[in-house]
C-alpha cells in the first residue's frame, strides 16, 4: 500500500510539473489569450465535464442499465420535464426511443439470467463482456455529441494528439473499468454465499442504487461528479486486493464449471490451460506440464493469492508468476521443498511446499480433475 501511494504522489508530481513547464513555455510563445479564452468558453458550453463524467457510477454498477437510465434522462431532458443538461441534449444518440429500448433489452438480457440457479455461473462469466460493452457504448457517446470540428479544442503531448472528447473517453474507460471489477468481486461472494436470496438482492439493491444516482445526475451533474469520484477512488484503493481475489475466485469457482460446459459440447480433447502454456513457453522453454495455483501466503514478492503457474521441466518444478509487459518472476523449487502428496478440498486441491522453514499451501482449482494423475506422475518422479 505504501508503494501505491508513492507511485501516486510521483504521478502527482510530476503532472504539477509538466503543467509548470506547460505555462513557461506558453508565457514564453505568447500564445493568443484571447483565442484560449475562446476555446475554454466553447468547452464550457458545448461539454461540460460534470454534465459528461457525471452519470460514470450508474454506468461502472449496471454497465447497460446505466445506459438505458442515460438514455431515458436525455428523451426526458428534451421534452422538458428534466433541467436541461447541454451533455444529453446534444447527443442525438442517447435521445433515441429504439437506443432506450435497445439497452433496456440487453438489461433483461443479462440480469435474468444472474437470478436463476442454472444460468448463474454463465452469466458471471460474461460479466467482464458487458463491462466492456459498456466502455465502447459510452466511448462512442462521448464522441458523437454534438460538437462542430471547428471548434474543437485539440490536445497536443508530444507525439501525441487528444480532441478533449478523446481525453474524457479515457477517463471514463478507467472510471467504469475500475468500479465495476470492483463490484463484480462482491458478486461472486453471492455466489457462494449459503444464502439463496442473497445474489438476487444484491442484483436489485444494485440496480437500485444505479437508478438513485442517475436520478441525482439528472438534477445536479456536479453532485452526481463527486459522488462518482468519491466512488472511484475507494474502488481505487482496494482494486489490486480485489483483482487477486477475482482471479481466485474465478479459479475456483468458474473455470471448473465452464471447461466442463466446453467438454460437453466439444469432440476435442480440453486441456486446462493450454493458452497460458503455450504463452509461457516463449520465456521458459521445455515446459511439460503447467499448473494454475495460488500461493495462500506471501513468497517473496509474490503476494497471497497472486495467479502463479507451478511449472514441470525435466524433473524439475519452478513457480512462475506471469508479469505484465516484462518477463515472468521465476522461484526455482527445490524437489525437498515440495510434498509429494496432492491434498483434496472443498472445491480445489492443493500441494504444499516449503519456503524459509515455512509451510505455504499451493492452490488450484477442480478444472485439473481430469489430469490430476498427471500432476501426481509429476510430483513423484521429482528427485
Amino acid at each position: 500500500m505504501r508503494k501505491v501511494v508513492y507511485i501516486n504522489f510521483l504521478v502527482l508530481l510530476l503532472i504539477c510539473l509538466w503543467l509548470c513547464v506547460d505555462c513557461c513555455l506558453a508565457s514564453a510563445n505568447k500564445f493568443n489569450l484571447q483565442q484560449d479564452q475562446l476555446k475554454a468558453n466553447i468547452l464550457v458550453e458545448k461539454l461540460n465535464i460534470s454534465e459528461a463524467l457525471g452519470p460514470l457510477a450508474p454506468v461502472a454498477l449496471s454497465p447497460f442499465f446505466g445506459l438505458t437510465c442515460l438514455s431515458g434522462t436525455s428523451i426526458l431532458c428534451n421534452n422538458g420535464i428534466l433541467p436541461e443538461n447541454s451533455f444529453l441534449m446534444g447527443n442525438d444518440t442517447l435521445n433515441n426511443a429504439f437506443v432506450f429500448a435497445a439497452f433496456l433489452g440487453l438489461t433483461i438480457i443479462t440480469s435474468v439470467p444472474r437470478l436463476l440457479t442454472v444460468s448463474k455461473v454463465v452469466a458471471e462469466s460474461t460479466e467482464r463482456l458487458e463491462t466492456y460493452a459498456g466502455i465502447i457504448s459510452y466511448g462512442v457517446i462521448l464522441m458523437l455529441v454534438d460538437q462542430p470540428d471547428a471548434q474543437q479544442v485539440v490536445y497536443t503531448a508530444g507525439i501525441f494528439t487528444f480532441t478533449h472528447q478523446g481525453l474524457l473517453a479515457c477517463a471514463a474507460a478507467v472510471n467504469i473499468f475500475v468500479i465495476s471489477t470492483v463490484r463484480f468481486f462482491f458478486e461472486l461472494l453471492t455466489l457462494i454465499s449459503p444464502i439463496p436470496t442473497l445474489d438476487a438482492i444484491f442484483e436489485i439493491a444494485n440496480k437500485s442504487i444505479a437508478a438513485f444516482l442517475a436520478l441525482i445526475y439528472a438534477f445536479d451533474p456536479w453532485l452526481a461528479l463527486v459522488i462518482n469520484i468519491i466512488i472511484f477512488l475507494i474502488c481505487l484503493v482496494i482494486f489490486k486486493w480485489v483483482k487477486r481475489r477475482i482471479r481466485y475466485l474465478r479459479a475456483m469457482l468458474l473455470d471448473p464449471m465452464l471447461l466442463g460446459l466446453k467438454r460437453s459440447i466439444s469432440s476435442k480433447e480440453c486441456i486446462p490451460d493450454s493458452k497460458a502454456k503455450d504463452k509461457m513457453s516463449k520465456h521458459i522453454p521445455g515446459i511439460e506440464l503447467l499448473v494454475k495455483c495460488f500461493p495462500m501466503r506471501k513468497l517473496g514478492k509474490i503476494k497471497k493469492k497472486d495467479l502463479c503457474c507451478l511449472i514441470f521441466i525435466a524433473n524439475r518444478v519452478s513457480l512462475v508468476k506471469p508479469c505484465f509487459l516484462k518477463a515472468p518472476m521465476v522461484r526455482d523449487l527445490d524437489s525437498s521443498q515440495v510434498s509429494k502428496e496432492v491434498k483434496e478440498g472443498l472445491v480445489g486441491y492443493s500441494i504444499e511446499i516449503t519456503d524459509s522453514g515455512k509451510s505455504c499451501e499451493l492452490v488450484f482449482g477442480g478444472a485439473y480433475t481430469k489430469t490430476l494423475d498427471d500432476v501426481k506422475a509429476k510430483l513423484g518422479a521429482l528427485k
